[in-house]
């Protein structure tokens, strides 16, 4: 079944009154992904083109985001345009979260021109210190990033990301040590009035990232667009209003996100920036039903911490200064012999989950029994007309098609005292 069949069947059974799609970034195809990769190097926003400022024997660096769409033909062009700079050297580096199957297949098409590497936050021999970030507490960070002549980010832009002033980063915290990644989660969550601290910015400029390139998904989970230039003009070009100005098409009682058929980007990562995303369409209260594919069972950890609000909570409001051993004793994960906490991607995972869960109702179509998805406290739904009899109920009914890129930023409610 391919992505666009199983998205267009999905709205074929909603029997809601009224129904409508909500904008997910670009409606176009790009053909040519290869070449439009190439096309977007040589004529960066606010930047040279990248082979100009790659001298002979330069070490390359590409941080990579294993969920961008069509993701080979993307390297594929990004390594062909490399070559006419003649680098010594091209090390591509993977976000840990890339599943077996693209590491494989990267590793395959491309292991005579780069060495391909999954990143691995705890793991010391894979990390270099890179610097203090802006409280003081030390960053350490892929040391292929660190050991670069040039960095190059490669991700899928989403929009929302922008929106939520939360910087297109692609090498932070995903590609740093996994103390890093627990504080930087623990930042998302400031109390009211308190200023969040990001270190996005931060940490590109000691990388000295000055180009990136980003990838736009279309409706159906293929390229819709690619973009090169600086962060700042990166986040300019994708940067869209939550809302516009006459508020259509508006939220919904029911929104359905459908995630795109294939292995990567049916993850439980992804599934849970398709939940974000689709909270922010939903009416408060309202229903979402995660359309997806997944055959994974999820990790021990991720039951845990989704059968329980305590951890959680604890996550957000804890007060240490967060030390190592404080912060590994409170991600109840304990530490590695090299003194990082043994990172648990399920960290982030239900933390997102669990603050959308804690608001609206969350029902989820995959491969797995309705006893895990109750497990994790979310509703299953089983089939089509499951869903077509559920829709009935409701008298309007949003679909988000590839949710997973349509943003990863949530608003929580704002109540009285916060707007004061």
């Amino acid at each position: 079944m391919n992505p666009s069949t199983n998205a267009a069947q999905v709205a074929d059974k909603i029997a809601a009154n009224e129904i409508w799609q909500y904008e997910t970034g670009f409606h176009q195809r790009v053909g040519d992904v290869a070449k439009a990769t190439r096309n977007a190097l040589r004529a960066p926003a606010d930047f040279p083109p990248l082979t100009a400022a790659i001298a002979p024997g330069d070490r390359i660096a590409l941080a990579v985001d294993p969920n961008v769409p069509d993701l080979c033909n993307v390297i594929r062009g990004v390594l062909l345009e490399i070559e006419e700079a003649d680098a010594e050297t091209i090390d591509i580096v993977l976000w840990d979260e890339t599943g077996d199957e693209v590491y494989q297949q990267l590793e395959s098409e491309f292991e005579t021109i780069a060495h391909v590497i999954r990143h691995d936050s705890q793991k010391r021999d894979l990390l270099r210190y890179l610097g203090a970030d802006i409280d003081a507490d030390p960053i350490y960070l892929n040391r292929f990033l660190a050991d670069a002549d040039l960095v190059l980010p490669i991700l899928a832009a989403r929009p929302g990301d922008a929106v939520g002033d939360n910087e297109l980063s692609g090498v932070y915290p995903m590609l740093a040590d996994s103390n890093t990644r627990l504080r930087h989660q623990k930042s998302l969550h400031q109390p009211p009035g308190k200023k969040k601290t990001s270190n996005e910015t931060h940490v590109g400029w000691m990388l000295g990232v000055q180009v990136m390139l980003a990838v736009a998904a279309n409706p159906d989970g293929d390229v819709g667009s690619v973009f090169a230039g600086t962060p700042e003009a990166t986040r300019r070009w994708f940067e869209r209003p939550r809302h516009s100005d006459d508020d259509f098409p508006p939220s919904a009682a029911l929104v359905v996100a459908t995630l795109e058929d294939t292995k990567q980007q049916n993850s439980w990562a992804n599934l849970a920036r398709a939940i974000v995303a689709a909270a922010s369409h939903t009416q408060p209260g309202g229903t979402i039903v995660l359309w997806s594919q997944i055959d994974d069972s999820p990790s021990d950890r991720l039951v845990l911490r989704l059968s329980s609000d305590r951890e959680l909570d604890e996550l957000e409001h804890d007060d240490q200064e967060g030390s190592a051993e404080e912060l590994a004793e409170q991600s109840m994960l304990g530490q590695s012999e090299d003194g990082f906490i043994i990172w648990d991607d399920s960290i982030a995972i239900a933390d997102s989950i669990q603050r959308v869960r804690s608001e609206y109702r969350l029902l989820l179509h995959s491969k797995l029994s309705t006893e895990m998805a109750e497990s994790l406290g979310l509703g299953a739904i089983e089939s089509l007309d499951a869903l077509e009899h559920l829709s009935k109920s409701f008298d309007s009914c949003g679909i988000l098609r590839a949710a997973q890129y349509a943003g990863s930023t949530f608003d929580l409610p704002v109540t009285e005292s916060d707007a004061e």
